[in-house]
Formats: C-alpha cells, structure tokens, sequence
C-alpha cells in the first residue's frame, strides 16, 4: 500500500501529492541509525586511534583521508547503480534492507581488526575503514537519494529534511553522550573490548531503524521513458547542473570547518580547559543545540528563501565560534552556553543542504531532460564524506605538527594551535559557505514552475 496520498487519476500523478505523516516520521527516523555510525567515527574513531590504539596522529589522520580516495570511486558508482535498479520493491528501498546488517558488521569491524591483529594496527585500522565506508555507501547513498523519489514538493522535502536532520541529531546526542561511557562499561576499563561491545550495541539499534525506513516509505513512479546513457553523456548532464555544484561547494567548505572543529573541540575541553570528564557533557549540546534550531529554521524558511536561512544560520556559527576564540573560556558553564549556541546557527545549514539538495534534481533535468537522481546523492555523498575526512585528516597533521603528545601536558604552543583549530577554522569556513551559497539560484517558486514544466514535458510525450 502506498504511503503517498494520491490527488490524482492522472497516471503520472499531479507533482505536489501529499505526503503521509508515517513516511515522513518514518524515513527521517532513518537518519538517527546512520547517524549512531556517522557520530561514532566523526567523533571518537580518531580518539580511538591516537589514545587508545596509540596510533601517530599523523598516521592516524591519513587513515581516514586515504578511504576518501576510494569514495570519490564508491560513492558515485553506487549512484549510478541504484538509479539503474529495478526491483518491485523500488530502485532505492531494497539496498537500505539488505545492506543495513553489512553496515553494522562492519562497524564493529573497524574496532575489532586491530585488537585482532595487534602486529599489523594500521593495516587492520585502514582496511576494515574501508570496508565500513564501502558498506555505509551501499546503503546510505539510497537512502539520501530516496528523498528526490517520495515527493516532488520543496516543502514537503524542507519538513521530511527537518524530521531527518532532527533525527540524526538526536543520534549524535546519543553516541556523543554515551559511546566513551559504554565503552568504559563494556571493557571495565579496557576501551580496545569496550568500544567493540559499544560498536555492536549501535550496529543492532542502527539496523532496527533502517528497516524501518523500508517499512514506511514507497517510492513515486517516474512514468517516462528511462534514458539509458553513457558515463560520458551522465557526467556532461551532472555538469550542468550549477545548483548542485553551488549546493555542494557550500556544503564542502562548511563540512571542513565543523570537522575540524568538532575534533579540535575534544582536545580543547580535555587539554586547554583541562576537564577531560567534560567532553561528554559539552559535546552532545552542540547538537542539542541543533535540534532546537532545526524546527525554527524550517519555519523561517517557510518565510524567506532556504538560501536566506542558510545566510543568516552561517552568520551566527562564524559569531559564535569568534567569541569562543576571543574570550579563551574554560569553564563548563560558558563553554557549553556557546556550543549550544553554535549548534542552534549550524542547525539550519544541515536542515538546508538536505531540503536543498533534491531541488537540484529537477533543476537539472529540466536542462538535460534526464532524471539521473542517484548520481547526484551519490556524489554529493562523496563530497561531504571528501570534506569530513579531509577535515579529521588536517587535524591529525595538525596536530603532529603543533607538536601534541597523546596524554600528556601540552606546550603552550600546543595549546594554541588546539584553540585556534577548535574555533577559528570553524568561524572562516562559516564564513566561506555563505559566500559561496549566495550563487544559490532556486528558491520555491522557481522550483515548482520547474516541477510543473517537468510534469507538462512527460505528458506531452506520452501523447
């Protein structure tokens, strides 16, 4: 039974058909389980590395640049591939069912290889970081590309969008708050068996919530013909598509900053403010934060451009994190007042890219007359996993050459260079991504007159 709500005896159905409330809440619930894998390795997979494994932070941070490599391959190849699926149970759904128990497993992986191959960590630590970024391409790229195949609405994809990032916020808070205390719990104190038992805790919960994307959620039936096309005529098509590499431009510079920052932030709170028991206090408030923000954003969006939005939220992040830079806080109190901060401004961008980013799809058919939705999430993907791991990869530099020791008391210039990765990084790339998403050319009006035309195209072909 489907879950669209259909207005329509029109075969190709008109293209702004309600959306149920169980497909929304459903597919955005997706994103609390990818995000219990996305948080875990953003966060503390580099503290594992260094702190736990012992592990350089220089080597430590080229493990997870070198898998970018492969992404740039993966992700759209896996776009290309589920575009070109064709199952009864859809082109996207089916990979995020099947997939979801790999993704778990190799999950656990990336913990559980070096404690088993204690004489070959890096090896072990590089292959199965590969292995977990292959698994989650598998069945994450379907589940951001099945977004474009339930609703043709940019309202309805803004609030699918706000359930979806306020989801995976919720996932953040959880894995910030509680992976360091159950990988204590689990070990007894030994963080190499604790953090596998705290992996296949969240590689169970993970794979529960991703079925249930399955479960709630039906893909809209494209009527027209299916355009067979070379690579070379696919990526000619992707080419044109100036909204999406507008789109994409923004995301890459911000996701570099909020990387760095997010990791700096670890050893800011542990080494400068000299309060490592506050890192899984402060931590989950910066998401917090962000979903208090979310639902605001997408009221404001309602209102003025998603454009705007993403403007005005750059803005108060690039603040936040100067105030933090200037006013050198330590205390818990402060510091976690203006993370939340923080967390509430970069809330709208997160909110944004994900409402933004099917739009693009129209916006390039309309130009090149095909619909090619996977290669775009695809390598979208990539480049905002090329952002993250470039961001955690310039931190492990970074750090090697500030000179930082594994623990132990840091130099002052040390500890400067930490405060400036934590904060000032950040704010520039705030700042960064706002200019380039000024070049944004859709708004919602533009975006239903593309729809509608789209919708005026395939009927005239069918008669």
């Amino acid at each position: 039974m489907s879950s669209l709500t259909p207005q329509s005896s029109d075969r190709i159905g008109e293209p702004f058909n309600k959306v149920s409330r169980r497909t929304v809440v459903g597919y955005g619930f997706g994103d609390f389980g990818f995000n219990l894998y996305a948080t875990g390795l953003n966060l503390y997979l580099l503290y594992y590395y260094t702190d736990v494994l012992g592990i350089g932070p220089a080597v430590a941070g080229l493990i997870f640049m070198i898998p970018v490599i492969w992404d740039g391959i993966s992700d759209p190849l896996m776009g290309w591939v589920a575009t070109r699926t064709r199952t009864q149970l859809g082109k996207f759904r089916p990979y995020i069912l099947f997939g979801a128990p790999f993704v778990g497993l190799s999950f656990v992986g990336m913990f559980a290889a070096p404690v088993w191959f204690p004489d070959q960590v890096v090896a072990a630590s590089l292959i199965s970081h590969i292995v977990f970024r292959t698994m989650y391409t598998v069945a994450s790229v379907p589940y951001s590309s099945l977004a474009a195949a339930i609703t043709y609405d940019s309202q309805e994809r803004g609030t699918m969008a706000a359930v979806r990032i306020m989801s995976a916020m919720a996932g953040g808070v959880v894995t910030a708050a509680t992976l360091l205390e159950l990988a204590s719990y689990f070990g007894g104190g030994d963080f190499r068996e604790g953090f596998i038992m705290a992996g296949l805790l969240y590689a169970l919960i993970a794979t529960v919530v991703m079925s249930v994307v399955f479960y709630t959620t039906a893909e809209k039936p494209i009527v027209a013909d299916q355009v067979q096309l070379t690579t070379a005529q696919t990526l000619a098509f992707v080419k044109s598509n100036t909204a999406f590499w507008v789109l994409c431009g923004a995301s890459f510079v911000g996701i570099i900053g909020s990387t760095m920052g997010g990791k700096a932030l670890v050893y800011y709170i542990s080494y400068y403010a000299d309060q490592p028991e506050a890192v899984s206090i402060i931590l989950p408030l910066g998401i917090l934060g962000a979903c208090i923000g979310i639902p605001l954003w997408t009221l404001v969006a309602r209102r003025l451009s998603k454009r705007a939005v993403w403007i005005m939220g750059g803005c108060g992040a690039a603040i936040g994190n100067f105030v933090l830079l200037g006013l050198e806080i330590t205390d818990v109190a402060s510091l976690s007042a203006l993370v939340i901060f923080s967390g509430i401004c970069g809330g709208s961008i997160a909110v944004m890219f994900w409402s933004m980013l099917p739009d693009t799809v129209e916006f390039g058919e309309l130009r090149s007359g095909v619909r090619d939705d996977g290669i775009l999430f695809g390598l979208c993907q990539f480049i905002s996993k090329a952002g993250s791991g470039l961001g955690v990869g310039m931190i492990g530099l970074l750090l090697s050459f500030i000179g930082y020791s594994a623990n132990e008391v840091q130099s002052e210039e040390t500890l400067q260079g930490i405060r400036m990765a934590a904060f000032l990084i950040p704010a520039v790339c705030s700042l960064c991504s706002v200019a380039v998403i000024t070049l944004y050319p859709l708004d919602e009006l533009m975006h239903r007159r593309i729809v509608r035309a789209l919708l005026w195209r395939r009927r005239r072909a069918l008669s």
